[in-house]
């Protein structure tokens, strides 16, 4: 493989069942709205800290 089937790579993927995954698309829409909302710093430095994670695992 060129990539871990460890991990999902869609959103839509995620999540062990129905329920699950409509659970987090609610949790990433309203996510996304907070950070819709940061003002342009404080969505850099969110945005910053994220990608941190990411490149750690």
């Amino acid at each position: 493989f060129n990539f871990r089937p460890d991990r999902v790579h869609w959103a839509r993927c995620a999540g062990r069942n129905f329920t699950h995954r409509q659970m987090i698309k609610r949790k990433a829409e309203n996510w996304a709205r907070r950070y819709a909302a940061m003002p342009p710093a404080e969505r850099l430095a969110v945005l910053s800290a994220l990608m941190a994670v990411e490149a750690h695992e």
